[in-house]
Parts: C-alpha cells; sequence; structure tokens
C-alpha cells in the first residue's frame, strides 16, 4: 500500500509537471506571437498550434504520441521562425512579410544588396534571430515533457478536444485564416515574387504600347501651368457623412468648408459602378474607345504623353494597384508596408509627402493620393482617444434598433463613423494643403472614393456590399481656384457623378482633347449627358430605393 501511494504520487506530480509544461507552451508562443505580429494575428496563430499541441494529453497510444510530438516540433519551428522574420521587418522597415515592399525587394535584390540589407539591421537580426531560437528550444523542451500526459478517459476531456479539432480544422478550410500560417505565407510569398518578376518583364512593352496609343490619339494639349491633385478614399459611403445630410457630426470640417468657400462643391449623387477595390480603379483610371478604332486607353498613359509629373502617393498596400497605375507614376511613395485587413496604417502619413510634391517645381502635375480610408477593420481606422460628436443613443443607434439590427451590426456602425470622423481631418487638411499651394496657378483638387460601403442601412451588416446600393454610394468633392466653376456650384451640384467617367473629367480639366469625345461625360462640361449606370438601376428598382 505504501509503494503504491508513492507511486500514485510520482504520477500525479509527474502529470502536473507536464501539464504546467503545457501551459507554458502555450503562454510562450502566445507572448512571442504577440510580440511579433501583434495581439490579432499572434490570436490566430494560436488557433493552429493549440488545438494540436493539446492533442498531445490525450490518452493515446505511444507510436501516435510520438508522431503528434514531430508535428508539434515543426509547427513550432515554423511559427517561431515567422515571428522572428516578422518582428524584425516590422522593427525596422514597419514592413508586413507578405507586402508589396518585400516582395519587390526580394524580386529585385541581387546577393551584395541583400548581404547590405542584413548589415545594416544587424542588431535587431541577431536580437529576434536569438530570441527565436531560445522560445524554440524552450517550447521543444516542453512539448518532449507534454507528450507524458495521459489525461483520463473523461467526456469532457474528448469534448473540449473535439472543440479545438473543429477550430483547427477552420482555421485551414478558412482562406483568410490559412493564409496566416507561416507555411502559406512563404509559399504565397515565392509565388508573388516570381509573379512580380514576370510582370517587370512584361510592363515595359505594355507602358510602351499604352504610351505609343497616348501619344497618336492625343490631338491638342492646353499650354500653361496645371496641377491637379485626385485624392481617392476607401469604401467611404457618402450616406454616412453630415455633408451630406447624415445626422451624426460625422464631417464637421467640410461641412465648414462648404459653407465658407465658394469654391468648393459636391456632387449630391455619386455613384461607384463597382464594389471592390481593382475594378473600381480599373474603370476609373482605364476605359475602351471605339473610334479611331476599337481600343483600350490608359489615362495615366495619357496625362504622361502629355508632360504630367505624376506623383503617386499611397497608404494602401496593394500589389494589383500599384502594379497596374504607379508604374506610370515619376515619383512613387509607398506609405503602408502592411498588407490586408488588419493594416493600421493611418492616413494622416500622406499629408506630408502631399505637401511636398505640391512645391515642386513642374509645370504640369498629377498628384494621385491613395488614402487606405475605410478599409474594413473599421476598429483600426481612426487613432485611439478618437471621441464621437454624438450620443451612443442618438437617432441613428435608435433606428438600427428599431430595424431589428444586431449588437455587431451597432458596433461596426459606430467604428465606422469614428473612421469618417477621421476622414474629414485627412480630406480637409489634403484640401488645405491644395489650397495654400495654389498661388495664382490654376489648380484643382477632387476627392471620391474608390467605391461605397453597406453601413446598416438595408441590411444586418456594414462593409462592402455587391447586392446593395451602400456598396455604390460614394462622395464627389470638388475644388478648384478657376472662378468659372463657382459660378456654377448650384447646378453643379444637383448634377449626378459616376466614378467611371472620371477620366473624362480629368482629361478636361487639364486640357487634354483626343481623337474621341469626352465632353459628354465630363462633369463639369455644358455638354455633359448623365446616364445612370445600369447596376445602379437594377439595385434601385429592386430595392425600391431613390436615393
Amino acid at each position: 500500500m505504501h509503494h503504491f501511494e508513492k507511486t500514485s504520487i510520482y504520477l500525479r506530480t509527474r502529470s502536473n509537471a507536464s501539464w504546467l509544461c503545457f501551459f507554458s507552451y502555450v503562454l510562450l508562443l502566445a507572448i512571442f506571437s504577440g510580440v511579433a505580429l501583434g495581439k490579432v494575428r499572434g490570436l490566430q496563430l494560436a488557433a493552429f498550434y493549440v488545438p494540436i499541441s493539446f492533442l498531445c494529453t490525450m490518452h493515446l497510444p505511444l507510436t501516435i504520441k510520438r508522431i503528434l510530438l514531430i508535428c508539434n516540433i515543426t509547427f513550432c519551428f515554423l511559427i517561431v521562425s515567422f515571428c522572428g522574420i516578422q518582428g524584425f521587418l516590422y522593427k525596422n522597415y514597419d514592413a508586413s512579410l507578405d507586402s508589396s515592399f518585400v516582395i519587390q525587394a526580394l524580386a529585385n535584390t541581387n546577393t551584395d544588396e541583400a548581404v547590405s540589407y542584413l548589415k545594416a539591421g544587424l542588431e535587431e537580426l541577431l536580437l529576434w534571430g536569438t530570441s527565436s531560437l531560445l522560445v524554440f528550444i524552450l517550447c521543444t523542451i516542453c512539448l518532449t515533457k507534454i507528450i507524458q500526459i495521459s489525461s483520463l478517459r473523461s467526456t469532457s476531456i474528448f469534448a473540449l478536444a473535439c472543440v479545438l479539432s473543429a477550430i483547427f480544422l477552420f482555421s485551414f478550410y478558412q482562406d483568410a485564416w490559412r493564409k496566416r500560417f507561416p507555411l502559406f505565407v512563404y509559399t504565397d510569398l515565392l509565388n508573388a515574387v516570381e509573379a512580380q518578376k514576370d510582370y517587370w518583364k512584361e510592363i515595359k512593352n505594355e507602358n510602351k504600347g499604352y504610351l505609343l496609343s497616348a501619344k497618336n490619339l492625343i490631338s491638342h494639349v492646353a499650354e500653361g501651368p496645371k496641377t491637379i491633385v485626385l485624392v481617392i478614399g476607401e469604401s467611404t459611403s457618402r450616406e454616412d457623412m453630415s455633408l451630406y445630410g447624415y445626422t451624426r457630426n460625422t464631417t464637421p470640417r467640410l461641412k465648414e468648408i462648404e459653407a465658407k468657400d465658394e469654391l468648393f462643391g459636391k456632387a449630391q449623387e455619386a455613384y461607384s459602378t463597382k464594389f471592390s477595390t481593382v475594378p473600381a480603379f480599373n474603370s476609373m483610371l482605364e476605359f475602351d474607345i471605339k473610334a479611331p478604332k476599337k481600343e483600350h486607353v490608359h489615362l495615366l498613359a495619357l496625362f504622361k504623353e502629355a508632360g504630367y509629373h505624376i506623383t503617386w502617393i499611397s497608404n494602401q498596400d496593394d500589389l494589383g494597384i500599384e502594379a497596374e497605375y504607379a508604374s506610370f507614376a515619376d515619383k512613387m511613395l509607398q506609405m503602408n508596408r502592411q498588407r490586408g485587413r488588419s493594416s493600421a496604417s493611418f492616413d494622416e502619413k500622406v499629408i506630408p509627402e502631399l505637401k511636398r510634391a505640391l512645391s515642386k517645381n513642374y509645370e504640369k502635375k498629377l498628384i494621385i493620393v491613395h488614402l487606405i480610408g475605410l478599409h474594413p477593420h473599421f476598429a483600426l481606422r481612426f487613432p485611439e482617444g478618437t471621441k464621437a460628436t454624438w450620443s451612443k443613443e442618438d437617432d441613428v443607434a435608435k433606428s438600427l434598433k428599431e430595424m431589428g439590427r444586431s449588437r455587431r451590426t451597432l458596433i461596426l456602425k459606430e467604428q465606422y463613423n469614428l473612421g469618417m470622423l477621421y476622414q474629414d481631418k485627412i480630406i480637409s487638411e489634403s484640401l488645405d494643403l491644395t489650397k495654400k499651394a495654389a498661388g495664382s496657378s490654376p489648380v484643382d483638387w477632387i476627392y471620391l472614393s474608390d467605391h461605397g460601403a453597406e453601413s446598416g442601412h438595408r441590411g444586418d451588416f456594414v462593409g462592402h456590399s455587391s447586392k446593395t446600393l451602400g456598396g455604390y454610394t460614394i462622395p464627389f468633392l470638388f475644388w478648384s481656384n478657376e472662378k468659372t466653376y463657382s459660378q456654377e456650384r448650384n447646378l453643379l451640384s444637383n448634377r449626378p457623378f459616376r466614378a467611371d467617367w472620371l477620366s473624362f473629367l480629368l482629361l478636361d480639366l487639364a486640357g487634354i482633347k483626343c481623337s474621341f469625345p469626352t465632353d459628354n461625360k465630363s462633369w463639369l462640361n455644358s455638354a455633359y449627358r448623365w446616364k445612370e449606370p445600369d447596376v445602379i438601376t437594377s439595385l434601385k428598382s429592386s430595392s425600391s430605393d431613390s436615393n
């Protein structure tokens, strides 16, 4: 009996020590991934390593436990090494591993340049490398102890294992989550690098073709200086702007500008014809013509051929946009080096660069500013401490509750509106800078969003929408120091605007005349003839929405 008690105490002590190793393992990876990647992405990785490590605690044959041990050590190595690499990149370059900054650097860097990069950040590299190695060794020791656990065959343990296994399988099934697993990140990175190299081989010839086409299409370019500032927002719906009558005071600065500046105007009714970014950009900056022959035309090629210096300032790390459009820029400034929805890069970064671009002494300038705007996640689109100018139980909240909107929608609506309040600051500051730089030279400023967002008006959700009008309703704001336009302010305000006709407006403003007609699609032109986009007519008809 005495020997049996000793054996029981020993087994319990060993089991407790093993459980301590399990929790230590989870805590070590959680802390390290949280420090390297941030809380949200660190938590996403936990869905991969917690379930598979918990299986080691189950009452299983030794052979299976040894296989699980090898799997866990492999997972641990992938996760720890990824966190070390990503932590180094965040600290030194504020860049994620899958960002265009890293992809282009890998695609365009030789061995000497790579060594130079590593030497420049040698101290941080050694810190993250040593930390990763230490964490991996400690985690491996913990894992060898964890397999010594032999949980009792209880219903609760089995149920917990089933739940964790379901989370594990769902993490690999769900596309956005699966892409967070290091192995897929590395695979996607290698593919993206190869694709970038292939693209660079083709882009020169493609751009030459667009430029040659532009040369043949341009018939006249107005003489004299001209500056055009085009600010493009993201997922910004006019339905949530107090400038457009929304009851929450989300755009106080723009409202003040409208009241005081007669040169400032807006289209009361404006729509995108697309509900996502890349197609929206394609519709705004490219178009097809039928005369003199059927041809695809690139707006920036026309501007470049007309002698405009093009500056592209972006706070979105989007390879598709950058490859298609920013390659035409004389100056490309990428302010955001973190890809995806979890990118927390505030748009105020673009303001100093816009100021510098405006100060450059080029006779003809086109400055394009691409904001991250209100790209989901909305909680990341305004600085901490941003205070609402409305109460939480205002008419908007009451109306949403009366419509039966969920608590999640109410929370996202609040975040979306706080983001709009921050956008009000950025948009108005970009306009203020443009005004100050204008002087006596002709300057035009335009703001619009690539597409809108549904924000609880027509459905119990907030975000991109292809099936409700909110996904297409956008703001369109205009300022020019040419007095002619201010005299037509009321007329222009009541003139609808569609984003896929933006190119024709920009050509008109730039004084670029082409061999195809543009006047009937240029919002400022007296020959403008409005035609409602088919997608808008269809949505209005299906929802009986006349917004």
